[in-house]
């Protein structure tokens, strides 16, 4: 799993696997209808995770298990999609997961005649806007009559990238973690930096207060990209002493005065080299044009991780680095 990848895998499983964090946003964001049937006080995470090896590194997921007003078990099954653009097959990928899950239960329940019920949800926070795609509208259907063959199910589909429609809503901690991943899409935007602030002014200065601080100021200190002194001066002005003591704290955990940059700059130059290599060998080519090498010296972590994705399925160079 890339570095850049493995930040927002650690801080969503660092989040979202605090029943109390994902129950806000279970209350928040799932129809009306369906939560009047879901008991959330009962959520309890499983230790099963389904995202194959060869996924990890764009997807990580985690699994509910809960109680229905009607008594019987269920589960809710969070993907979490953070690839640089929405993968249009996800609710493919999807089906196999929770057909995995299904499997397991059966293992685990051998005399179980019924299967649990199970609500599928996608978080996504690229860069481009994303959209759920049923599997029915992924499969060629020559006439309706044949719709009755295809698998048809509907996925909570949430996207969190920079142009969403989506509303960010729920209890403090459920809001800075949605901003958070929202933030990293505009690493140098600091209106977002300081939405982030004005929320972090309003929290309690309690232990369990301060231990998620640590974890928020961490991913941001690790996916913005503004000057150091500029967001040291952001957060240390704005906050009480507590809390900017807390800033400063993971931020010389992280050695934000210059070390980690000239680290992250060492990796950014050797996925450039991985990249070129891997152009090479898939295209032939020993040499980039002029204009891509360009791209590349320039590039962003983001970016980087865009055209790598791009690579598994590009015809050819030009589609690699192709805007849209």
């Amino acid at each position: 799993m890339s570095e850049i990848n493995n930040i927002h895998d650690t801080f969503f499983r660092e989040t979202l696997s605090h029943k109390e964090v994902a129950a806000d946003f279970l209350a928040n964001y799932l129809p009306a209808k369906v939560l009047r049937h879901i008991q959330l006080d009962t959520l309890s995470i499983t230790k099963d995770s389904f995202v194959d090896v060869n996924q990890a590194e764009h997807y990580s997921d985690l699994l509910y298990q809960v109680m229905l007003s009607s008594g019987l078990p269920g589960f809710v099954y969070f993907l979490f999609e953070h690839k640089s653009y929405p993968n249009r097959f996800v609710v493919l990928q999807l089906l196999r997961y929770l057909i995995e899950i299904w499997e397991l239960h059966r293992r685990q329940h051998p005399k179980a005649k019924t299967l649990p019920l199970i609500i599928p949800i996608v978080v996504y926070h690229g860069k481009p806007k994303g959209q759920a795609i049923r599997l029915t509208e992924l499969v060629d259907i020559p006439d309706p009559e044949f719709s009755a063959y295809v698998p048809n199910f509907d996925l909570a589909f949430y996207d969190f990238s920079p142009e969403t429609d989506e509303t960010i809503k729920g209890q403090l901690l459920v809001q800075l973690v949605l901003l958070c991943l929202q933030a990293k899409n505009t690493p140098e935007a600091v209106e977002k930096l300081a939405e982030i602030i004005a929320l972090v002014i309003q929290m309690d200065e309690n232990a369990t207060s301060m231990h998620w601080l640590e974890k928020i100021f961490r991913y941001v200190l690790a996916v913005m990209d503004i000057e150091p002194e500029e967001m040291q001066d952001m957060f240390t002005q704005s906050l009480s002493e507590r809390k900017g003591g807390m800033f400063m704290t993971v931020a010389e955990r992280l050695e934000l005065r210059g070390e980690t940059r000239g680290v992250q700059k060492g990796e950014v130059l050797g996925r450039q080299a991985v990249i070129q290599r891997q152009l090479t060998k898939r295209f032939g080519q020993s040499i980039l044009d002029i204009q891509f090498q360009e791209r590349l010296s320039k590039a962003t972590p983001e970016q980087l991780d865009l055209w790598a994705e791009k690579l598994l399925d590009a015809k050819s160079v030009d589609e690699v680095f192709r805007d849209n």
